[in-house]
């Protein structure tokens, strides 16, 4: 015989509210109770652990950034008093070479006979570039050389700033800020998690999350350091190889504006001259030398933009 609905629900009512149920609810709320507080003790003790380890770290680092600071400064005064002694020897043997080419330069443009004919002033600009284009080489390969001199102590610096981020690295594991933390969640107890313990459980979530960017962000340069370091020295490698280019490009100009000048002084001896074609010339190379730095300068203004958003990639905390 079925039991009257009624009378099913009178008897769950009953049950519920007897003594031995009223007794299991408030043994499993005191135990939730209990567990919320254990967890949240764990969570205050994580906190400042990783509050006391960030002082730690920052102290060290703080320390350890100024003894590597002294190392690199080591290097680059050394460098320095390296690359005066090499510097004028250097310069010493283009000075000698570049003052012969320059006087068989002069004593081209100041000859006479070197105007009088069509065919001894085209020899004239070819002896003229002659000269001119192995003085700028002897310079082109000193200011190269100075460059490889230059990155080489570059490249000596990084060592010891890849040392000190392995260094700085080091610690913070040991201090345990690069762990990811295992979140502190709420389990069941009695009949399932509560509505209060799941949004505990999705807060905590991501407050790990948020604590290891955070630990990210403290070791910042010791993790893109070395990457950051060797993207500058490509940029300073291109920025050469174009600073070469534009003085490759303007070297024919310059050259061509001497002629024109001393085709200007040979004209006040009585030479035939003419003066319109010179300023119309004349005008033209000027033109030409702007456009040549208009040209290098879009390069150099584009470089600084997309340089501005790779330094800017490379140093955001994934």
């Amino acid at each position: 015989m079925k039991m009257p609905l009624l009378l099913m629900i009178s008897l769950a009512v009953a049950l519920s509210a007897s003594p031995s149920f009223a007794a299991d609810d408030k043994i499993v709320k005191a135990e939730r109770q209990k567990a919320q507080k254990l967890r949240q003790q764990h969570k205050n003790d994580r906190n400042n652990e990783i509050r006391d380890a960030s002082k730690s770290f920052r102290e060290f680092a703080r320390d350890l950034k100024k003894e590597y600071q002294e190392k690199a400064r080591d290097l680059d005064t050394e460098f320095k008093l390296q690359q005066v002694d090499m510097n004028a020897e250097r310069n010493a043997k283009m000075v000698e070479t570049e003052v012969d080419l320059r006087q068989k330069i002069n004593q081209l443009m100041l000859n006479p006979n070197n105007s009088s004919d069509e065919a001894a002033v085209e020899q004239l600009k070819t002896d003229m570039k002659t000269y001119s284009d192995q003085i700028f080489e002897i310079k082109k390969q000193a200011a190269m050389e100075q460059h490889r001199e230059f990155i080489d102590n570059e490249q000596k610096k990084h060592q010891l700033l890849n040392e000190r981020d392995e260094t700085a690295l080091a610690m913070a594991s040991d201090l345990g800020l690069r762990s990811q933390y295992e979140p502190i969640l709420a389990t069941p107890i009695g009949d399932g998690l509560t509505k209060q313990e799941k949004s505990w459980n999705e807060r905590e979530k991501k407050e790990v999350a948020k604590l290891f960017k955070s630990n990210q962000r403290l070791l910042g340069e010791f993790l893109y350091g070395k990457e950051l370091r060797q993207w500058e020295i490509e940029n300073k490698r291109e920025d050469f190889d174009l600073k070469m280019q534009k003085k490759s490009e303007l070297q024919a100009l310059n050259l061509e504006q001497t002629f024109y000048s001393s085709a200007l002084m040979q004209s006040s001896s009585g030479a035939e001259f003419d003066q319109e074609a010179f300023n119309k010339r004349m005008s033209e190379l000027q033109k030409q030398n702007q456009l040549i730095g208009i040209k290098f300068k879009k390069i150099h203004d584009k470089n600084r933009i997309k340089r501005n958003e790779k330094r800017r990639e490379i140093v955001t905390i994934k």
